[in-house]
């Protein structure tokens, strides 16, 4: 439907092969502007809608690292389920449908959280793609009558947590099949169940929700669903023990100190989300994180950690004026280079997670900031 470009810095441009009517562009510019106003964390915005030389129409988009592929660990695959759903939500409750929620279009930023691209109908009726384009991912209706909307939105939800969890689409590809026989498979055969060992029962059940051939029968609210239907015990929120809790911090008389306690709080509850069933045990005293001093570079900043001990990580970020911390998932990894804003002051704490605890960093500040917990 379009070519993507690299374009200077961190952008693309995604190249559609016409001009727009002025109904079309009237419809586009109504979706971006409704997005625009959203500013949702986990949907890449459309930076600039442009016409080239010669009258075709170009998207200016932020440059992502990857798109979506399967299987993940599960823990990915509920922050990926809860991502997506939310961003879904978010549009739909200001009037934009997606269209087409295929791997394609879940999208992967520099710092590792996925974000959802190219939302709306627009553009996708005016310049319709191959119909056998991803289409194991589709809604049966969308296949059948090009029908794109919120239940169709969903149904691209559930394929992409199917192919989370198994690696494979809803309906897979047979090599060498006529299309006529696919597209039927597409519309009248059975997905194949999800037999994964460590995918609980309610998981697979919203999965098979969503993926419903009749529309009315899928979730009508998946975001409030899946959070619901998080596999184990409700969040555990991990404090520190009633003697060592510090009394509430306060602001510096200028006003320059960033209050990064509520991190462990927020960093909290994605780790027990994360954590599933298991219960943290007592912290061994021996593990422990150390964060390296934070490179400035202006524009981001490089963190470095090291531990005695195998844990997934995430970075914590508390940024001056902002109420709440980011929390950055890190896995496996070791180091992470974080965006941020010259001239404000930030705090940055890595927190890790294993089966027997979770343990903490020191704060560490870039620009004078105040860290306290």
């Amino acid at each position: 439907m379009a070519t993507v470009i690299a374009g200077p810095g961190d952008t693309v441009l995604k190249v559609y092969p016409a001009s727009l009517d002025r109904e079309t562009r009237t419809a586009l510019e109504r979706e971006q502007a409704a997005l625009s106003a959203l500013d949702h964390p986990s949907i890449l915005p459309v930076r600039k809608i442009s016409e080239l030389a010669d009258g075709r129409v170009a998207l200016r988009m932020q440059r992502c690292e990857r798109t979506l592929a399967g299987p993940l660990p599960l823990r990915d695959v509920l922050v990926l389920g809860e991502t997506v759903a939310k961003a879904l939500a978010a549009a739909h409750r200001a009037g934009v449908v997606h269209g087409s929620v295929t791997p394609g279009n879940v999208l992967f930023l520099r710092t590792g959280e996925p974000v959802v691209a190219d939302f709306g109908t627009a553009l996708r009726r005016r310049f319709p793609h191959d119909p056998m384009h991803e289409l194991e991912f589709i809604a049966p209706e969308t296949v059948r009558e090009e029908t794109m909307d919120e239940r169709t939105d969903r149904y691209g939800l559930g394929a992409l947590l199917y192919l989370a969890l198994t690696g494979e689409p809803p309906h897979r590809t047979v090599a060498g099949e006529e299309p006529g026989t696919r597209i039927h498979r597409v519309l009248t055969g059975p997905v194949a169940p999800i037999t994964r060992p460590d995918v609980p029962d309610d998981l697979v059940a919203l999965v098979d929700g969503l993926l419903a051939k009749d529309p009315g029968k899928r979730p009508a609210h998946p975001e409030e669903l899946f959070a619901a239907r998080r596999p184990g015990e409700p969040i555990l929120v991990l404090e520190p023990s009633r003697r060592e809790q510090p009394p509430p911090p306060k602001k510096s008389k200028r006003g320059y100190v960033i209050l990064a306690g509520i991190c462990v709080l927020f960093a909290a509850l994605w780790f027990g989300f994360a954590a599933g069933n298991t219960r943290p045990a007592p912290v061994p005293t021996p593990v422990g994180i150390e964060l390296a001093p934070p490179v400035d570079r202006g524009d981001h900043v490089e963190l470095s950690w090291t531990s005695n001990a195998e844990l997934d990580y995430a970075v914590i970020l508390a940024e001056e004026g902002s109420p709440d911390p980011q929390v950055i998932m890190a896995h496996r990894s070791t180091q992470r280079r974080v965006d941020v804003r010259p001239g404000l002051r930030y705090c940055f704490q890595i927190q890790g997670r294993n089966p027997q605890g979770t343990y903490e960093s020191r704060f560490e500040p870039i620009r004078g900031a105040t860290c306290k917990r």
